[in-house]
């Protein structure tokens, strides 16, 4: 699978869906397309491949990362690329900036990339691998910038910036060894002023973390930290605890407990009071349950089940908690066991009203294309490139907008079904 698209390929796709139609099975939501941004001039101009994207805070803006090969450049022998973000008015369905943040990428696999709005909308945090950047909004001007940049016969010598999460006036900033570099597991956090970049802390300790998710006001700090160099595979045994609910400042650990897989993510829902975490993009592990824990006490309070053969992807929450998006890639059984080493399957997105236990919203299987990238074996056995997920989701706050899928996004509208009326609806 090459690294590098071009966005006009995706875009052919998008028109022909948009003639089409996707029909979604809606149990009382309804999903409206409102933008697709391969589908604009700028994109279908500019080669690259979507990394990562996130909806600002009012839904109005969608913000794509998004990487460039660099034909002509080298780094150690690899091929580079460049790291660009692009900022679409989702209503006018129009450009509104682009900024190339980073250059002379070298293609190591387990670089991550991620973009997010702050909570206010002010700015946006941008992690291209070797660079976490901090822009304003909107006029895309960097404010400060992290760097952890190494040759890539080095790689697995060094540590990288694994992860952020940004909340209040704070951002964290995770840097470790990679999971497969047979260094001694170590990982390092930075907590800074979200404003200037100022480092306030610093601490380290003897494990390799999965995510790191800061709470709304900032007080606590969640690790998901699975034990093994393949806990993706198994559950967690008991006794032994995953999750760890810290003091930002000083990692000091408030509450631990086991979450009885491995877990690939854990957020706070709608304050410092619940925890939601989502098994590892793993198909192998068999759980198929999203798990809501009390973070004071550390006890389960709700799981949330799906069928099962989901290559376990993103999840996104409204600012209050109560809606819920998981995105995943999903298996045909029948074919998993005819072609294990060549799977096949499509995207689909799942919606929960909580405190409801069952989706109040489940999409018919979606073409391929709205995954990061195609489905080969290593999806299977970790997630995508560079411990991506497979197909991300990302909400507004208030959840009535959600931008989803990897090389074709689409941007929806949420609207609620009142009392009986629910009905299969398009999403387009």
């Amino acid at each position: 699978m090459q690294r590098y698209l071009h966005f006009g390929s995706v875009a052919a796709a998008a028109l022909l869906l948009l003639g089409a139609g996707v029909i979604a099975q809606s149990q009382g939501y309804n999903l409206r397309e409102i933008f697709v941004p391969q589908t604009s001039q700028f994109t279908q101009q500019h080669p690259g491949v979507i990394q990562s994207f996130d909806l600002s805070p009012d839904g109005k803006t969608l913000a794509v990362e998004f990487g460039v090969p660099e034909s002509d450049k080298t780094v150690g022998g690899w091929k580079t690329a460049g790291s660009w973000v692009a900022l679409w008015d989702v209503d006018k369905e129009s450009l509104i900036g682009t900024k190339q943040i980073d250059l002379d990428i070298p293609h190591i696999v387990w670089y991550r990339q991620q973009i997010r709005f702050a909570s206010d909308g002010h700015m946006i945090l941008v992690l291209t691998g070797p660079r976490l950047v901090a822009l304003s909004f909107p006029d895309l001007k960097i404010l400060y910038a992290f760097e952890e940049r190494v040759q890539p016969e080095d790689a697995q010598r060094q540590m990288f910036l694994e992860g952020f999460s940004a909340a209040a006036n704070r951002l964290a900033i995770l840097k470790q060894y990679d999971h497969n570099s047979g260094h001694s597991p170590s990982l390092e956090v930075k907590v800074t002023d979200l404003e200037t970049g100022k480092v306030l802390s610093r601490w380290s300790r003897s494990d390799l973390c999965e995510s790191i998710a800061l709470s709304p006001d900032a007080s606590l700090l969640a690790l998901t930290i699975n034990p093994g160099p393949w806990a993706t595979k198994k559950k967690i045994p008991a006794g032994e605890n995953n999750v760890f609910i810290v003091r930002p400042d000083s990692g000091e650990v408030v509450r631990a407990f086991n979450s009885g897989y491995a877990a690939a993510n854990s957020e706070f829902l709608g304050g410092s009071t619940t925890l939601i975490t989502i098994p590892t993009y793993n198909m192998l592990a068999h759980e198929d349950e999203v798990e809501l824990w009390d973070a004071k006490t550390g006890q389960l309070k709700q799981q949330l089940a799906y069928p099962k053969y989901g290559l376990r992807g993103g999840m996104s929450a409204s600012a209050d908690g109560k809606l819920l998006a998981v995105a995943a890639f999903w298996l045909n059984s029948t074919d998993i066991k005819l072609d294990r080493d060549n799977p096949r399957g499509g995207s689909r997105l799942l919606l929960w009203a909580l405190p409801g236990g069952k989706p109040t919203y489940t999409s018919d299987e979606l073409g391929q294309e709205y995954g990061l990238g195609g489905l080969p074996m290593n999806l299977l056995l970790g997630g995508a490139e560079g411990g991506q997920p497979p197909v991300l989701v990302r909400m507004s706050a208030s959840g009535d907008r959600l931008a989803f899928g990897g090389q074709l996004i689409s941007v929806d509208a949420v609207t609620q079904e009142h009392g009986n009326t629910a009905r299969n609806e398009s999403v387009r």
